[in-house]
């Protein structure tokens, strides 16, 4: 019998600030080897999300962010696997353009608006939209096939509150 198995990891997109574009990595490695992402990868056993995502960040950039967001979480499944993966997806800020080189593939400035048109695995070209959408946060899962294609997908949309300052100064207990 093959087990079952989840992997928690993160993905973050880096926008910058100064030029309005977003930071993403062409991947050098199977699976997703030629496709676009945000950087990230697995949590550790030790880490919370934001933390992993940080650390992840800085591993694989030489960055420091700012305004780290938590703006999804995604189930993943590829279909006839016996695996998958719990994403928490994340924006964040910066005002650098440098960052170092990546070991997992090609990092590269784009303009938001140009970001269409280029190859990403389904399950994430399915939310960026949302992602980059400060007034809702996305939940759900998706099943893919091995080509990328979505087979399946089940997607909980929420409005986001805007934050205010009586938010802080509540009293629960």
């Amino acid at each position: 019998m093959n087990e079952k198995k989840i992997t928690i990891g993160n993905v973050c997109f880096i926008q910058n600030q100064k030029n309005q574009k977003v930071l993403l990595l062409k991947r050098n490695r199977a699976p997703m080897k030629d496709l676009y992402t945000g950087v990230g990868g697995k949590m550790e056993f030790d880490e919370d999300t934001y933390s992993s995502c940080k650390r992840e960040v800085k591993e694989e950039t030489g960055m420091e962010i700012s305004n780290l967001s938590l703006r999804a979480i995604l189930k993943t499944i590829l279909a006839g696997d016996n695996s998958a993966w719990l994403l928490f997806v994340y924006t964040a800020e910066t005002d650098s353009e440098d960052f170092i080189q990546c070991p997992e593939g090609e990092l590269q400035w784009f303009d938001l608006d140009s970001i269409d048109s280029l190859p990403f695995p389904g399950f994430l070209r399915e939310i960026l939209p949302y992602v980059f959408n400060k007034e809702c946060f996305l939940e759900g899962s998706i099943l893919y096939d091995e080509q990328w294609n979505i087979l399946h997908k089940k997607l909980h949309i929420q409005e986001t509150p805007l934050f205010s300052s009586s938010a802080q100064s509540r009293k629960f207990f």
